[in-house]
């Protein structure tokens, strides 16, 4: 027979259960942060510029491959400098300013009372940027993970199910955007392997999330069914710090930037072995009326295309009207965050403890 999801011994605690869910968003020229109540409620809380340094940065991790694992060497040298109270890396340093940034707005939209403890950050699949570094650079900020493959799990049981401990180490970009737009979410995601039932009832989509700001233009496709999923499939994309909005005046003529746009977006809808079955949009100039229609001439130039009767772009709405996005991945990071607080990893509470609360 099936294994239970195990009980956890102990409760939330209601400051933790009824603290707002805090999620940002990396991007390679700004970064966003959003709030999801306890009520449901989401609130978009800020959009922070980056400073040359971190676009410098984000510019070479782009371009880097996936770095090797820490040398002891390496890790020796980190922990020295965090005794030391410094950023592990001058690099840890340069996100450390951005999450900086995006914490004080935090507490600023806090309640007065209201701690903040653990964020869930999500970014476009950037080969170089590691959970190492972000891990490290939340710390020096003095902020914890939700998204991390050293959360605490309960040992509960003997041997302890491998299976409890499968919530997902990041977040991509793509993955949280679909979340905000409340696509894959399981009803009962207090119980992981409940939650993995609905999940396998839900349709299999072909999800290309376009992303276009002053600084870049990305995209990411993926097959996805839920976005909190362990594994976070990536069937493709790209990152072009060249294409971004502010880059107009490099290119011969407007038109040829926008060719430039419609040519990378048609280009990765082209490689994916399966067509389209929704499209959505991120970043602060995504409603940008010549790139929605740069997107869709790239839509309609590829062979792969979209499939029949879907519609172009779908558009988000919750509660507050029509989800700015700009603010897409952070929102579905704080989904994420919201879950957690209300879920302990690896346990589900005990039936008595709404009453207790």
């Amino acid at each position: 027979s099936e294994e239970p999801f195990p009980r956890c011994a102990n409760c939330v605690p209601s400051n933790i259960y009824n603290a707002p869910g805090v999620g940002f968003a990396l991007s390679s020229s700004s970064a966003t942060a959003a709030m999801h109540l306890s009520n449901g409620t989401v609130m978009d809380i800020a959009l922070v510029a980056a400073s040359p340094e971190y676009i410098s940065l984000m510019a070479r991790l782009v371009a880097s491959p996936k770095p090797p694992p820490l040398s002891r060497w390496s890790k020796w040298r980190r922990s020295i400098n965090k005794k030391l109270g410094r950023p592990a890396t001058p690099d840890v340093g340069t996100l450390a300013h951005m999450l900086v940034a995006l914490r004080n707005a935090t507490w600023l939209a806090l309640a007065v009372d209201a701690q903040l403890d653990r964020v869930t950050v999500s970014h476009p699949p950037i080969s170089g940027l590691t959970e190492y570094d972000m891990s490290d650079a939340l710390e020096h900020v003095g902020l914890r993970p939700w998204l991390s493959s050293h959360l605490p799990r309960p040992k509960i049981g003997w041997p302890p199910l491998p299976e409890a401990g499968m919530y997902p180490t990041h977040l991509t970009e793509g993955h949280a955007v679909f979340a905000a737009y409340k696509h894959g979410l399981c009803k009962n995601y207090k119980n992981l392997f409940d939650c993995w039932d609905e999940e396998e009832r839900m349709p299999l989509e072909m999800v290309l999330v376009a992303g276009f700001a002053k600084g870049d233009l990305r995209a990411e496709a993926m097959r996805i069914e839920a976005p909190f999923d362990w594994f976070q499939h990536v069937a493709a994309n790209f990152v072009d710090l060249e294409a971004g909005l502010d880059a107009m005046g490099s290119f011969e003529s407007e038109a040829a930037f926008w060719h430039h746009v419609r040519a990378r977006l048609e280009a990765l809808v082209t490689t994916l072995p399966t067509k389209l079955t929704m499209v959505l949009l991120t970043g602060e100039e995504a409603t940008h009326p010549r790139f929605l229609g740069a997107l869709r001439d790239a839509l309609e130039g590829s062979l792969g295309g979209i499939g029949e009767g879907q519609a172009l772009v779908a558009d988000g709405e919750d509660s507050g009207g029509v989800i700015n996005a700009a603010f897409a991945g952070a929102r579905g990071s704080a989904q994420y965050s919201r879950w957690r607080q209300e879920a302990p990893v690896g346990c589900e509470e005990p039936e008595d403890c709404r009453h207790e609360r």
